[in-house]
């Protein structure tokens, strides 16, 4: 019984100590995150002048619908519940609208720029899940674009729950690095704005791809699955399936969710949809660009 007794105690050790090395990894991971999520950004404000005329208003339109912003803001900047997973993540993508739950009367153009070009709220702390560092590469006139039409937009009421947590899934998957909770962190803050528009369709297409470098990284050759359950994602740089491709087979790809192969894409983990909303000529500069990177 003695033997017993002592190997008892053994499994009870190390136990113990097993618990204690995960409580003391789980604490370390936990004040991480918080000095991250905590910390403070300065760098010097972007002055811009928004304009009001009908054609910038219908291409910030048009912009809000090529970066996807609609996925979590809504198609009339409504807002929504963006992830509500207790121990993932909580998040309310808000009302962008001056409307109940909106924005408050005050917000101006410096708010906008602040939230598009850093990512960050009127604090100086990163805000969650917001792909500013995807906004961040507007050049000038885009981004003013962009600010008009969302203020041109009618308000709506929507008071929501405004969630915003992180589980300790979230904050493990925040300290490996496979979910870029803050975007402040992913932002050279002291890049000036660009000026000019891109002026080729290599560079153009570089400018519009910006949106796809979540998923696909900066060097388009993907990689591992962004979140469980979803599959592991596609190289698509010239040594992937599209750089195979001509520019009608590409453009009808996103035309009708179909590949040359004859794979239906699913919108759920490739947005396919939302490509629906770039012009034929968009799409032709996205393919030069990806069939130039090797």
């Amino acid at each position: 019984m003695s033997v017993f007794k002592t190997i008892g105690k053994w499994i009870g050790r190390m136990v113990l100590l097993l618990l204690s090395v995960l409580l003391l990894g789980y604490l370390f991971i936990y004040f991480s995150t918080e000095k991250r999520m905590n910390k403070t950004y300065r760098f010097s404000e972007t002055p811009l002048t928004i304009p009001s005329d009908s054609q910038s208003i219908e291409r910030g339109k048009h912009l809000y619908e090529i970066r996807s912003c609609a996925d979590c803001h809504g198609a009339k900047l409504e807002g929504s519940v963006f992830m509500n997973d207790v121990m993932l993540l909580q998040i309310t993508a808000p009302n962008l609208t001056k409307g109940k739950g909106g924005l408050p009367p005050d917000y101006a153009a410096e708010d906008w720029v602040r939230v598009l070009r850093h990512g960050v709220d009127k604090n100086g702390k990163s805000l969650w899940m917001m792909p500013a560092h995807e906004s961040a590469v507007l050049h000038k006139d885009d981004l003013a674009q962009l600010i008009a039409y969302c203020q041109s937009v009618p308000a709506v009421d929507n008071q929501q729950e405004k969630l915003k947590a992180i589980g300790p899934i979230g904050r493990v998957l925040m300290v490996i690095d496979r979910v870029a909770v803050l975007p402040a962190e992913r932002i050279d803050h002291e890049i000036p704005i660009a000026v000019n528009a891109p002026a080729n369709k290599v560079e153009i297409g570089k400018y519009l791809v910006s949106t796809c470098q979540g998923c696909h990284m900066a060097d388009m050759k993907g990689g591992s699955p962004v979140a469980p359950g979803f599959p592991p994602v596609p190289d698509i740089s010239a040594k992937g399936a599209p750089g195979g491709w001509t520019t009608a087979e590409f453009i009808s790809t996103f035309r009708s969710g179909k590949t040359p192969e004859g794979k239906f894409l699913r919108n759920e983990f490739m947005p396919w949809k939302n490509m629906q909303h770039f012009t034929d000529e968009e799409l032709t500069s996205i393919l030069s660009y990806l069939k130039s990177v090797n």
